[in-house]
């Protein structure tokens, strides 16, 4: 089970790792996979990265609600969760911010729907594209390279992880 704690130390390559005790928001993301076996990225094009699709959890939602939601939300595609995958922690110490994040692993289910992006979304240019899982580590890797925003560079080192960890499991299939 994915069980990760990111900290600034391991952003910025500094100090001891600290961590912040008030949850500051709550979130669900994964992999979602198409029936070619590819998974799904959002490119953001105002920060030129990809990240996987996901967002936070509304009040009266469960994290799998929340995921399935995003999902449509961000990809069009209904999907059927095949696994939870486990829990991500960004302890973000110099904003005083943690942020819980529920993976899932999930694959799609009948014919693509139109997107529903928040007003934000749209003016990011959110846009889901479909990579193999060893492209879409590599197109993250590089992301997380020529990045340099503190907030970027924990969805990224995130979603690597998370990503990372999917290859893992798909090897012992």
């Amino acid at each position: 089970m994915l069980n990760l704690r990111i900290t600034d130390s391991d952003i910025l390559n500094e100090g001891e790792p600290q961590y912040v005790s008030r949850i500051s928001k709550y979130g669900s993301r994964g992999v979602l996979l198409n029936n070619k076996g590819q998974i799904a990225l959002m490119y953001v094009s105002d920060s030129d990265i990809y990240k996987l699709p996901g967002g936070g959890i509304e009040e009266d939602e469960t994290e799998e609600q929340a995921f399935i939601r995003e999902i449509k939300e961000e990809t069009g595609y209904h999907c059927h969760i095949l696994s939870y995958l486990g829990i991500v922690e960004e302890h973000k110490a110099k904003k005083d911010f943690l942020h819980i994040s529920h993976c899932y692993y999930a694959e799609t289910i009948g014919k693509k729907g139109s997107l529903k992006l928040t007003k934000e979304e749209k003016k990011r240019g959110y846009k889901p594209h479909w990579f193999d899982l060893n492209l879409a580590i590599e197109i993250l890797e590089e992301c997380f390279r020529k990045s340099i925003g503190y907030r970027t560079l924990f969805v990224l080192k995130r979603d690597l992880a998370i990503l990372y960890y999917v290859k893992g499991l798909t090897k012992n299939e």
